[in-house]
């Protein structure tokens, strides 16, 4: 199957932030778990669906480098991009982007392994090869940005 998977759309709300205005540095990872989410919706296996499947992603390894502060009630752009799927394990790059400059804001990596509710592992091409399938066809394909440079939520 081919994906045109979008890009997530994000505002920096009030309570995300500090009495400067800027967001707090634990939000970003909170808008790359909502990004993945929103990633992993738009392929024929929502992560609801997987989780009602038993398969679960828990987090093995995050990182995050912030290029410059997000600011209260700014838009910005969450673009996803699985770089690494092997069927038992999985990484996704998140690239924080303004919407108004299209300036990168934050990067961040997260690392997830593919296990059943049980804590074992899961080899998906082995128990669900439609999954395996369905992901290898989003392997190295970043959501993108449809929309021009304007503000994204009115």
């Amino acid at each position: 199957m081919t994906y045109k998977i979008k890009a997530y759309k994000r505002r920096v709300q009030y309570h995300e932030t500090d009495r400067m205005g800027i967001m707090h540095n634990s939000n970003y990872y909170r808008w790359f778990e909502e990004a993945r989410i929103d990633y992993m919706d738009q392929t024929k296996y929502p992560l609801k669906a997987i989780e009602e499947m038993g398969i679960f992603l828990p987090v093995a390894a995050s990182s995050a480098e912030f290029l410059s502060p997000a600011e209260f009630s700014e838009d910005f752009y969450v673009v996803s991009e699985m770089i690494h799927f092997t069927g038992y394990k999985m990484t996704i790059n998140f690239k924080i982007i303004r919407a108004n400059s299209r300036a990168v804001c934050t990067t961040g990596q997260i690392k997830y392994g593919v296990i059943t509710k049980d804590g074992k592992p899961i080899l998906l091409q082995r128990q669900f090869p439609e999954v395996y399938e369905d992901w290898q066809s989003v392997l190295n394909l970043p959501s993108i940005i449809a929309e021009p440079a304007d503000p994204i939520l009115k």
